[in-house]
């Protein structure tokens, strides 16, 4: 799968991503930029750059709005102990592997790669879920259940409090379908 090119639009409003996925020392690096507008209508330009190891586990993201610092610097062990850019541990992080920015698909990949899945067995994680609107970060449950598997897609249930959508990846775990929100334009397995 690796390296890769993908292109993600919005169902509604305007806007892309664009985000490149490769290897690297042992690492996989995304590299992405978001344009789209948000409820106000006002026009937004994202960078985020995820560090991940071969298992897809987070250990750092940094996120910026173009033309403007600072972002967010965030880096993690791994294991759950998340550090800001000072290099403080950020205790109320504590436990989270995986990452969930608000204006991306994307990371929705990162639970899908690293953990194992049994059809219909639900899986419960605990995120540092991003908002792109103010680059704030708090803990959010999220769960992600198998219900179909295929050759050359999957379908998993996403739920985090009260949404719930079924989402469509392709044989690598990127989001093809993300229904009445994001759908991909250009990479493997487009549609």
């Amino acid at each position: 799968m690796l390296p890769a090119d993908i292109v993600w639009r919005p169902s509604t409003g305007i806007g892309y991503e664009h985000v490149t996925v490769r290897e690297e020392n042992n690492q996989i690096l995304i590299d992405s930029i978001v344009i789209g507008s948000q409820n106000t209508n006002d026009i937004f330009r994202v960078k985020y750059d995820i560090v991940l190891d071969k298992s897809w586990v987070t250990r750092a993201v940094a996120i910026h709005y173009l033309g403007e610092d600072p972002g967010l610097r965030l880096s993690s062990d791994g294991n759950g102990i998340w550090k800001d850019e000072q290099g403080q541990v950020v205790p109320e992080l504590s436990g989270c592997v995986d990452i969930d920015i608000s204006c991306t698909p994307f990371t929705n990949t990162l639970p899908i790669n690293r953990l194992s899945y049994e059809p219909s067995r639900q899986q419960e994680i605990q995120v540092v879920y991003i908002s792109a609107a103010d680059l704030s970060y708090k803990q959010v449950k999220q769960n992600y259940t198998l219900l179909e598997s295929g050759k050359d897609s999957s379908i998993f249930r996403y739920q985090s409090g009260n949404f719930t959508e079924n989402i469509t990846v392709d044989s690598s775990g990127i989001v093809v379908v993300y229904p009445d929100l994001f759908y991909r334009e250009m990479g493997p397995d487009a549609r």
